[in-house]
């Protein structure tokens, strides 16, 4: 990606956290869904947006994905609109900030699992529509390892699988579905 798209992208993505303007965000990966969130926090790699599900109003957990990946940002209103005020009727605005660390991939796995007991990790280039949920146990300067939990909030039982670092376009961490597996689900295996 050229240098002058990411620097733009930055920007306008930095200009719409100021705003606290609600944004779309496209990406460049083949059948990649867009996203919808407010802005908390941009990063050299990543963006972290406080993710808006769109059929109910309501805020939904956190989403990163790749600044690398955003083709287009759209600026879809602020908290004066029918979303911003139904968001506050619900006690959900301002969204929460938290505190992860969007210049390093690794980095981001460690501090977004420091707030939420699973996470969610997206290698969507191979399929956007495959995502695995679970706790990262070990970085190395390439992958992560990762156990991972079955839609039954059941660990897995072969171990931790690993994931290149390179290949993850999108982490989430508590939203309903993860907080629901994180509540259901036993203690992770040692």
């Amino acid at each position: 990606m050229p240098k002058a798209r990411d620097a733009h992208v930055q920007r306008r993505l930095g200009e719409a956290a100021a705003r606290q303007t609600l944004v779309r965000v496209v990406r460049g990966l083949r059948r990649a869904e867009r996203l919808e969130g407010f802005v908390l926090g941009v990063g050299d790699t990543w963006v972290l947006l406080a993710r808006l599900d769109p059929n109910f109003i309501e805020l939904d957990g956190y989403v990163s994905v790749r600044l690398v990946d955003i083709t287009k940002v759209e600026e879809r209103g602020g908290p004066d609109t029918f979303v911003g005020r139904a968001l506050a009727a619900r006690g959900q605005w301002p969204p929460t900030p938290v505190e992860v660390d969007l210049d390093d991939t690794a980095e981001l796995f460690r501090t977004s699992a420091e707030l939420s007991p699973l996470v969610n990790l997206y290698i969507e280039a191979e399929d956007p529509d495959m995502c695995f949920v679970g706790k990262p146990v070990r970085y190395t300067k390439r992958k992560v390892h990762f156990l991972e939990v079955t839609p039954e909030a059941e660990w897995r039982d072969d171990g931790p699988s690993k994931w290149s670092l390179d290949e993850v376009t999108r982490l989430e961490f508590s939203s309903h579905y993860i907080d629901a597996l994180a509540l259901i689900a036993p203690a992770a295996p040692e």
